[in-house]
């Protein structure tokens, strides 16, 4: 699984963009495992379904997951996401 991720946004203006990609199987095992379950494009749907008020003044990422079916492409505020992901892709 590819997994590439672009934040941008931020509070009151101030801009901050990241770019990573990330080759799971390049990881070692445990890790690749919880990215795995982390990224998995169901899990961000789910999450993308999660309404967030006051989103706009949050960080934003646009994150493509590419796996054995294809590209999926989901874009998320961080208010949508549990706190367990933010250190996720905090450590990313």
């Amino acid at each position: 699984m590819i997994i590439e991720i672009r934040s941008h946004g931020g509070f009151g203006g101030i801009t901050a963009a990241t770019s990573r990609r990330i080759d799971t199987d390049a990881q070692p095992e445990p890790r690749a495992q919880e990215l795995c379950a982390a990224f998995h494009p169901k899990a961000l749907a789910d999450m993308a379904a999660t309404p967030c008020p006051g989103c706009p003044d949050r960080m934003r990422y646009a994150i493509t997951v590419t796996d054995a079916t294809g590209p999926h492409a989901i874009t998320l505020s961080e208010g949508q996401m549990p706190p367990e992901m933010l250190d996720l892709l905090d450590d990313l």
